[in-house]
């Protein structure tokens, strides 16, 4: 086990021009989670996390306890996106396949490792038998990162987690800053007026500002005091400025809120 291998990842360069910012995947592992069985905490957990690091959330995938689907989403992440988060599936039980899972998909060695190993009987203060060493079976090249709050296990940029929420909320933070850049600025505007009404001037001000990210929520709720939100969200605060003020004189003054 290389401890002292460094993390690939550092923290995303700021410059005078857009942020160099990295994207993330999700992959939530198993039948309980897709049975509801549980509840899903992980998810949003981590998506916040993203949020806060500045972290583009690329995608979520939810994926049962299947050893070759999950082989080929860890790829299909590992290919796409910067960072990648798996959570569950890391136990001794027959359905905990996702570490076999990640070997598969970065075609590796799937063996004991004996350092991990000598760590979780430290911990545990005694010898684990031969059903609870399997959590010890790992790719081969898996590195055990020190954390803030204990240890993670990544290979390359997958980062594999347990499913306890508790666990994922102990590493998650620090993980993401590894691919940390600034917080993009978010401005919310809400407007009385309908979406369906306004459409053109979201049109106009999306065509206008392609540096900025524009998303259109219409609300149905009659206890609200308005009918539509608009969310504009960029690196440079001057261009969100300049798009609030597109899209409050496309749709009119008098529909803000």
């Amino acid at each position: 086990m290389n401890e002292t291998e460094s993390d690939p990842a550092q923290p995303a360069a700021t410059t005078n021009g857009p942020v160099n910012r990295r994207i993330g995947g999700l992959i939530v592992i198993g039948d309980e989670v897709l049975g509801r069985r549980i509840d899903d905490r992980n998810t949003a957990m981590v998506l916040d996390a993203f949020a806060r690091h500045g972290i583009v959330a690329g995608e979520v995938a939810i994926v049962a306890d299947n050893i070759d689907r999950i082989a080929v989403v860890v790829r299909e992440f590992a290919a796409r996106f910067d960072v990648v988060i798996t959570t569950g599936g890391v136990g001794p039980t027959h359905d905990d396949c996702t570490w076999r899972a990640v070997a598969m998909a970065v075609d590796d060695d799937f063996v004991l490792r004996q350092e991990v190993l000598d760590m979780m009987e430290a911990r545990a203060g005694r010898a684990l038998t031969p059903e609870q060493q399997r959590m010890a079976l790992l790719p081969s090249r898996a590195v055990v990162e020190r954390l803030d709050r204990g240890w993670a296990l990544r290979v390359d940029a997958i980062w594999v987690l347990p499913g306890v929420p508790s666990m994922v909320m102990a590493k998650i933070d620090a993980i993401c800053s590894r691919y940390a850049a600034p917080q993009p600025h978010l401005c919310e505007v809400y407007f009385t007026a309908d979406e369906w009404d306004v459409v053109a001037a979201v049109d106009a001000m999306v065509a206008n500002f392609k540096q900025l990210r524009v998303g259109s929520y219409p609300l149905f709720d009659a206890a609200l005091d308005h009918r539509l939100r608009i969310s504009i969200e960029g690196d440079d605060r001057a261009h969100v400025d300049q798009g609030l003020g597109a899209i409050i004189a496309g749709v009119g003054a008098d529909y803000l809120v």
